[in-house]
């Protein structure tokens, strides 16, 4: 069972944190005097979700807390749910099921589109990923590796991946018994559901964001400290470095892919591949700040994408890409 640390050192930082304690469940429904119909603006994003059944329903990660949206980004609603979290993950089968990845405050579990939550273990674990394949939760705690439910969440046991850091998570939609776990030595792989994992060979340290092809899912981007971008076409057998990638960001928050094209998330704004890798160009119009901390896609569509900035909003984009604007009022 996971135990957590005496010092918990962030690799993250949030900025824009809001000061004073959280209260997870504010009596009056408020998200702490956030007003409904306002937007995640005023907190860094980490993560966004589209429901993979009702496109025009987004929720979105941030240092204030969980965000949702009914119209398609338009406007947003806090919900109870006010811990600032670092990743979030829905049930493709249910929808409904959802686990929040808090900070210093374990996993919280909806069973209602985020309606309402519960604690869901690990309790004052900085929970840096979570995952949901099949009936296997994965959730990634920082100085805790990586920690398995197969229970919803009820309990849950150390995966034994040999690495304390786990950054990110990734699973292939089609075969949901392969898992990928981004750590601070590099990147492991399941082919069993998490049972067992093996060392995937990335010739880099700290992967911190993953995105599989959809309908190519032996393609793989491992976004890693300092910048660099790999990718394999083969499940990890082999990596190539994409050396043009590096020379545009200087550091890579997140990556999402579909079958035309790749995105990534850099403190150099977002930068976009539609051949598979080898070029790419910025994708920032519209965009006032270059600092892109994470970035969302509607699978079902495959151009409309979210974007979270430090310090200057959340933005979305129907072309993807071609042009950024405001998602809610500001």
């Amino acid at each position: 069972m996971f135990t957590r640390p005496q010092s918990v050192h962030r690799l993250i930082v949030f900025a824009s944190l809001l000061a004073g304690s959280q209260n997870l469940f504010p009596a009056d429904g408020s998200a702490n005097g956030v007003p409904t119909g306002s937007t995640p603006v005023h907190g860094t994003t980490s993560a966004f979700v589209v429901d993979p059944k009702n496109s025009s329903v987004i929720y979105a990660a941030t240092s204030r807390g969980l965000f949702r949206s009914t119209d398609g980004g338009n406007n947003w609603s806090p919900t109870k749910l006010t811990a600032p979290l670092n990743s979030l993950a829905v049930d493709r089968a249910n929808p409904s099921v959802m686990y929040a990845a808090t900070s210093g405050k374990g996993v919280f579990k909806s069973v209602d589109g985020g309606s309402t939550w519960m604690e869901s273990g690990l309790p004052n674990a900085e929970v840096k990923a979570v995952l949901v394949s099949g009936s296997v939760v994965l959730a990634g705690v920082f100085e805790g590796g990586l920690q398995k439910s197969t229970d919803g969440g009820s309990k849950w046991t150390d995966a034994s991946i040999g690495d304390k850091y786990v950054n990110a998570l990734a699973a292939d939609s089609s075969k949901p018994s392969v898992l990928y776990a981004g750590t601070g030595a590099g990147l492991m792989k399941s082919a069993d559901a998490g049972a067992t994992w093996t060392n995937a060979n990335l010739p880099a340290k700290f992967a911190r964001a993953l995105a599989i092809q959809p309908q190519k899912p032996d393609t793989l981007y491992v976004g890693v400290a300092g910048g660099r971008l790999f990718k394999t076409t083969d499940g990890g057998q082999n990596w190539k470095a994409i050396q043009k990638f590096q020379q545009q960001a200087y550091v890579v928050n997140d990556v999402a892919a579909t079958d035309s094209a790749v995105y990534a998330a850099t403190g150099n704004g977002v930068l976009k591949s539609t051949d598979g890798g080898e070029t790419w160009t910025p994708a920032n119009n519209g965009l006032p700040g270059k600092d892109v901390r994470s970035i969302g896609l509607d699978r079902a569509s495959g151009s409309v994408l979210f974007v979270g900035t430090f310090g200057a909003g959340v933005f979305k984009s129907t072309n993807g890409g071609e042009k950024w604007e405001p998602a809610g009022s500001l």
